[in-house]
């Protein structure tokens, strides 16, 4: 039993690194079946749905895990600029790995209707909503300006993916000082209005 529950985790860990790097198009069964030492129809026998299957549990398994991530950062204490720092530090130091989520959202088209539906609903109700109530909640109490919650949580997240784990050796202060810009940033742009 281990060995197959081993086989399953290592064949979704190998389709998630090429994932990212790839793309759903770039990556092949065979290729996982190379990398983690098994045939082809063992791979099969762990996802009878193929490709599609394994990944479905590569999107599953990476929601599950980002969400955790994010909420996380969502119980930090203090204020909105707290939670908001926790978050972006999260992508600064690669905790959030922006590349497979883009990668993710990208190969759902490649999917059937239902499986879209599935990968879809679980993204949003993981890592969408919780950062959309965040907001929602700054807006009713004054912290945030008047504005779509959904749209503030989208801005905000989409500042936050350009903040990428630091390259050549950047020091973690250097990369704190980086999230940290971020949230200046959007709420310098959303916050209230005090003139």
């Amino acid at each position: 039993m281990p060995r197959q529950t081993d086989t399953r985790a290592r064949a979704r860990d190998e389709f998630a690194l090429r994932l990212a790097e790839y793309g759903y198009l770039g990556v092949s069964l065979d290729d996982i079946a190379k990398a983690v030492d098994v045939k082809k129809a063992s791979l099969y026998h762990h996802f009878p749905g193929g490709k599609p299957a394994l990944f479905m549990e590569v999107a599953d398994h990476y929601t599950k895990e980002a969400s955790s991530l994010l909420q996380e950062a969502l119980a930090t204490p203090g204020t909105l600029y707290d939670r908001l720092f926790a978050l972006a530090a999260s992508y600064a130091h690669g905790t959030y790995n922006s590349a497979l989520s883009n990668q993710i959202y990208y190969a759902i088209r490649h999917l059937e209707a239902d499986q879209r539906a599935t990968v879809s609903q679980a993204y949003v109700r993981g890592l969408i909503q919780p950062v959309t109530d965040l907001m929602a909640h700054a807006v009713a109490t004054g912290e945030l300006r008047e504005a779509d919650p959904g749209f503030l949580a989208n801005a905000f997240m989409e500042l936050a993916a350009i903040v990428h784990p630091p390259q050549d050796g950047l020091a973690p202060a250097a990369v704190d000082r980086l999230a940290r810009d971020v949230v200046d940033l959007f709420l310098r742009g959303a916050g209230q209005d005090t003139s």
